[in-house]
């Protein structure tokens, strides 16, 4: 049997580049949505970057786009709102007749064991991580199927494999999701769309790391003594293993979750 063959040039660019795509990252102003945009944007993709604030997301689409080039563009969308998918769905509608990656990355944390759960932030968790992907998502179907090699891709959590004390809400909300995104890749498999999951480990930004400078440092050694690698992930790592998802190289990969996460769950 002879093997495909493959030039240095495939590992670095190639099926890696993401030139002429159009994409959308959730939760795209700070740490990890923030990376994200900004390898696709230096891939060559045009990057729609969501933010609560959408002066903010103007703010990062125009600094990103003075780091790396590319043509970036912030819109507001507060994944609280149950109904605030829909105006971000007509705000891409008109400025865009397809779409070629989701990137569903918008999430909230708030620490709390089990038993000390309020109902409204049971009920925010859920309707942040996971009812808001959902129909995000579904939402934008059609221009998705437009693209006619579509890949969407959910950000995921360890927690979702192996629950944590003190998270489980958040645990769960992202157990949903996971569930959901492979259940997705069935029914739209015939559409052309691939959809993913990337289950990260614990990944050095602001959305884990307590505001108290003072614990920060215990903290973070604690995170990384968790898993083989010994330290937290930078948030470029994980963007560079979403690009996979995004691009051609993983043009035979769905329904899949990809697991980066120093080898926590090993």
């Amino acid at each position: 049997m002879r093997m495909a063959g493959g030039s240095k040039s495939d590992l670095v660019g190639g099926p890696f580049r993401l030139d002429g795509r159009i994409a959308l990252v959730t939760g795209g102003t700070r740490g990890t949505g923030r990376a994200i945009a900004r390898d696709f944007a230096a891939a060559g993709a045009s990057v729609f970057l969501t933010g609560r604030d959408g002066g903010e997301a103007q703010r990062v689409a125009r600094e990103i786009a003075g780091e790396v080039g590319g043509n970036l563009v912030g819109l507001a969308y507060d994944a609280a709102d149950g109904e605030g998918y829909r105006c971000l769905v007509a705000a891409m509608a008109e400025q865009t007749v397809r779409l070629d990656i989701l990137v569903n990355n918008a999430a909230i944390l708030k620490p709390h064991f089990v038993s000390r759960v309020e109902p409204d932030e049971f009920d925010l968790l859920f309707r942040v991580n996971t009812r808001s992907a959902f129909f995000l998502t579904r939402a934008l179907q059609s221009l998705l199927k437009e693209s006619g090699r579509a890949s969407v891709v959910f950000l995921g959590a360890a927690g979702a494999h192996r629950p944590v004390e003190g998270i489980g809400v958040y645990c769960a909300t992202k157990a949903a999701v996971r569930n959901f995104s492979m259940t997705l890749a069935r029914e739209w498999a015939g559409d052309g769309i691939r959809v993913n999951m990337l289950t990260p480990g614990s990944i050095a930004t602001e959305f884990i790391l307590p505001k108290d400078e003072a614990r920060r440092e215990k903290f973070v050694a604690d995170m990384a003594s968790q898993n083989l690698l010994g330290r937290l992930a930078d948030p470029l790592e994980i963007a560079r293993c979403v690009r996979f998802l995004a691009s051609d190289a993983s043009s035979f990969v769905t329904a899949s979750d990809l697991i980066v996460d120093g080898g926590f769950l090993s």
